[in-house]
C-alpha cells in the first residue's frame, strides 16, 4: 500500500502533500512470491531498477511483513533488511488424528468439555458477518487491544470480494452464536483471520472446539496447513492458547524493510525529532520515523 507521509498527524503539516511516500504490506502476512530461487545477480538488478523507479516517485522506503508459511524472508535477502519477530503456530491438517495428536492434552479435553457443553460448530460464507461484528468488538475490548485492531464495518464488507476464499465458522450454544472466526484459504493453506468469543461463554471452550472442527474440516478440503499466527505480542495469552493446537508448530514471524532514499529517510527521522522532544530516533522500529 502506498502512503503519503504528510498525511501523517505526527508530521503536523510540515511535510507538502504528494511529495514523500513509503510502502506497506497489508495487515496480515505477503511478501514477495518466487517461483525458485532468485539469483544474486537477479536480485541486484531489480533493487537497481526499483529504486530508480522508488526515487523517481518520491517513494523513501517500504515495510514487508513476511509470510510463515511460505519462508519468503529467505528468497530475496538483497532487497530486504530483515528482523526476527516472534513466533506463530501452524497446525498439521494432514489428516484429523494427526490434529488430535499435536494437540496437548488440556486442549483435547477443552475440545470434549465443548462438545459435552452442546457447542455446535457451522461453516457459512463470508457475507455472513453481521452477528460476528459485536463479537469481534466485544473481544477486543476485553482485551484491551490498540486501535488497529478496529475494523469498521466497511471492512467486512469488503470480505465480499473474497467469498471463493473465505468464509466464517460460528459456534452455537442452544440456537446461540456464541463464538466466530473468519478463515482465508485456498487449495494448500487456511488461515485464521480474526475471531471473538461472547465473554460469558468463555468457559464453555466453545473457540477450542471452533478451531479444531476448522482444522478437520481444511483436511477434508486436502489442505496441508492451517495456520493460526501469533499473539498481539510475544508469549501473551493469545499465543499460549494457539500454541495448545501444535506441540510442535512454531514458524517465524519476520518484519523487513528496504531504505529507498537513505537521505530522505534520515531527514524524516532527524523531523521527526524536532517536532517531538521525546521521539527516540533510535528507536526499535524499522521504519523510525512512523513510531
Amino acid at each position: 500500500m502506498l502512503s503519503d507521509i504528510a498525511d501523517d498527524p505526527r508530521f503536523c503539516g510540515t511535510l507538502p502533500p504528494g511529495r514523500y511516500f513509503d510502502l506497506e504490506t497489508p495487515y496480515g502476512y505477503g511478501g514477495p512470491l518466487s517461483d525458485g530461487p532468485i539469483s544474486e545477480s537477479s536480485q541486484r538488478r531489480f533493487m537497481n531498477e526499483f529504486g530508480e523507479y522508488a526515487r523517481s516517485k518520491g517513494i523513501v522506503s517500504q515495510f514487508v511483513r513476511f509470510h510463515p508459511l511460505l519462508m519468503n524472508h529467505e528468497s530475496a535477502p538483497l532487497l530486504f533488511e530483515t528482523r526476527y519477530l516472534h513466533d506463530t503456530v501452524c497446525i498439521d491438517t494432514a489428516s484429523p488424528e494427526i490434529i488430535m495428536k499435536n494437540m496437548d492434552s488440556k486442549n483435547r479435553n477443552m475440545v470434549r468439555k465443548a462438545q459435552k457443553n452442546g457447542i455446535s460448530i457451522e461453516r457459512v460464507p463470508v457475507e455472513e458477518y453481521g452477528a460476528f461484528l459485536p463479537i469481534y468488538r466485544e473481544t477486543m475490548e476485553k482485551d484491551n487491544a490498540s486501535g488497529y485492531f478496529f475494523f469498521n464495518e466497511e471492512y467486512f464488507k469488503a470480505q465480499s470480494g473474497l467469498k471463493d476464499n473465505a468464509c466464517i465458522f460460528y459456534a452455537r450454544k442452544d440456537g446461540q452464536i456464541i463464538a466466530g472466526a473468519i478463515m482465508y484459504f485456498n487449495d494448500r493453506f487456511m488461515h485464521y483471520h480474526l475471531a471473538g468469543t461472547v465473554t460469558r461463554y468463555r468457559p464453555f471452550a466453545p473457540s477450542n472446539l471452533l478451531l479444531y472442527e476448522a482444522a478437520c474440516q481444511a483436511a477434508g478440503m486436502g489442505i496441508k496447513k492451517f495456520h493460526l499466527g501469533g499473539g498481539m505480542t510475544d508469549n501473551d495469552g493469545l499465543f499460549g492458547f494457539k500454541k495448545q493446537f501444535n506441540k510442535n508448530g512454531r514458524l517465524p514471524f519476520v518484519i523487513g524493510r528496504t531504505v529507498l532514499d537513505s537521505g530522505q529517510f534520515k531527514a524524516l527521522t532527524r523531523l521527526r525529532k524536532k517536532l517531538d522532544a521525546g521521539f527516540d530516533e533510535n528507536n526499535s522500529r524499522m521504519i523510525p520515523y512512523r513510531a
